[in-house]
């Protein structure tokens, strides 16, 4: 554990010299793997405003179809402020077997946020689809609903990578907000972002995960810089 928290502190220290990210989701697989844990510390900045976020998640498989996964994250509005800004538990949910070539699952949200902001439920689809040996795209379709209100919250998430031989595993990945139900947004006010990716091994069960987000429309953050570690126990 000393060299995860070594990371994390490396990573973490450089969070008031750059932006505050909005973005720190991830693409999640519909795969679970039976006696999978592992706690992961993610980070993100935009490099256009003036704070940062931060996330701390822990996650366990229950089963080979069945997986729990809880997790917190802070935001810096300033480089000087520190502020919660929700907490999560979620429940994975595969549908596929092992040998599918199509994978697919769903996850079950429930989010609570800070203060003046109405708590959250989500359901969402994911899926895998391996093309070739190596190379595998994967698609999320993302609904949200805020308690209290009558809007449903529409995204979707994307992602082409490969494996190397060499052991990482390189891409580019997609985030798309469209709005909700109710009010779909035009495409100048949905947001909208494409950006490469490397997932990198370390160690002997350790992982670093780093990537950008450029925004595609005005909407969108300009430039978002990702940052991920993960131990597997």
């Amino acid at each position: 554990m000393n060299r995860f928290f070594i990371a994390v502190l490396m990573i973490g220290s450089l969070a008031p010299a750059v932006g505050w990210g909005q973005n720190t989701g991830g693409i999640f697989p519909p795969m679970v793997d039976v006696g999978h844990a592992s706690l992961q510390y993610r980070i993100t900045y935009d490099t256009d405003s003036t704070g940062s976020a931060q996330r701390l998640h822990y996650q366990q498989s229950i089963n080979d179809d069945l997986m729990w996964r809880v997790l917190a994250q802070i935001k810096h509005p300033t480089p000087e402020t520190t502020e919660f800004h929700y907490a999560q538990a979620e429940l994975f949910w595969e549908f596929s077997k092992q040998e599918d070539p199509w994978k697919t699952g769903l996850r079950f949200d429930a989010r609570v946020r800070d203060a003046g902001n109405p708590a959250m439920v989500g359901l969402h689809w994911t899926n895998q689809i391996a093309l070739a040996q190596r190379w595998h795209l994967r698609g999320v379709a993302l609904s949200s609903y805020d308690i209290g209100t009558t809007e449903v919250g529409l995204q979707t998430r994307g992602s082409l990578f490969t494996n190397l031989k060499m052991g990482p595993t390189v891409g580019v990945e997609f985030y798309n907000a469209f709005g909700t139900t109710s009010n779909l947004k035009p495409l100048d006010d949905q947001k909208h972002q494409i950006g490469p990716f490397a997932f990198i091994p370390m160690f002997e069960r350790w992982n670093l995960f780093l990537g950008l987000l450029a925004g595609v429309t005005p909407a969108s953050a300009p430039l978002e810089l990702r940052a991920w570690v993960t131990v597997n126990f």
